[in-house]
């Protein structure tokens, strides 16, 4: 196995069981997945996790027999997606031909994906042929690659920068054309806090009480 073929196993690897857990215990109480997504949140931390959009399709229509666009509809409320920077990292890309050869029930939900998203740029959204080119999960070119980022934003309900000025490169630049399609979906969560300002502020008697022991110990 190359080292390429070994990392896509990893990814899916680790969604799967994810994935796999998550269901077990929403079906200890749950027969059915109509209160799915106000049930369960998942949120895809950069690009990377972005196999769970297909690998819960799979579970929701292969295992148990939902309908594709009831399975979609679960998916997309189920899933939100943070993209951290705008380098190519974390805009992450899989030859097709590598997915088909590893994983090819997913690329074939991938593919299914797409079709039906490219249709709703043509019919609904009236996109141009760049814009479809641009917004498509697969990318034409001498080897077809699978757009990870494009295909976390199709299949969530949310969709978030880390900081404000991030939030809007990210509208003008990964997620041109999917902001004017579904502006509601996307939005700033400025990411992180210093500790010693989230304890002053969450807990002032304890901080206090650091404050005044490091300085006795410092004396």
């Amino acid at each position: 196995m190359s080292g390429r073929e070994l990392r896509l196993v990893q990814e899916y690897f680790l969604v799967a069981c994810s994935l796999q857990d998550i269901v077990r215990r929403y079906r200890i109480n749950h027969q059915d997945f109509d209160q799915f997504p106000s049930k369960v949140a998942v949120q895809m931390n950069d690009t990377h996790p972005s196999l769970a959009v297909p690998e819960l399709m799979r579970i929701l229509v292969d295992e148990y027999g939902v309908e594709w666009k009831k399975a979609w509809d679960i998916t997309r409320q189920t899933f939100g997606y943070t993209n951290h920077t705008l380098f190519a990292e974390a805009l992450e890309k899989w030859p097709v031909g590598l997915v088909e050869h590893v994983l090819p029930r997913h690329m074939q939900i991938i593919n299914r994906i797409n079709f039906e998203f490219l249709r709703l740029l043509s019919h609904d959204y009236v996109a141009n042929e760049d814009q479809i080119r641009r917004m498509s999960v697969i990318e034409e070119g001498y080897e077809k690659q699978v757009r990870m980022a494009q295909l976390a934003i199709i299949g969530s309900h949310a969709v978030n920068g880390v900081s404000q000025l991030h939030t809007e490169l990210l509208k003008e630049h990964a997620g041109s054309g999917f902001c004017q399609l579904w502006p509601e979906r996307f939005s700033n969560k400025t990411n992180g806090v210093a500790p010693r300002r989230w304890l002053l502020k969450a807990n002032p008697t304890l901080s206090g009480l650091l404050t005044r022991t490091l300085a006795m110990a410092g004396s």
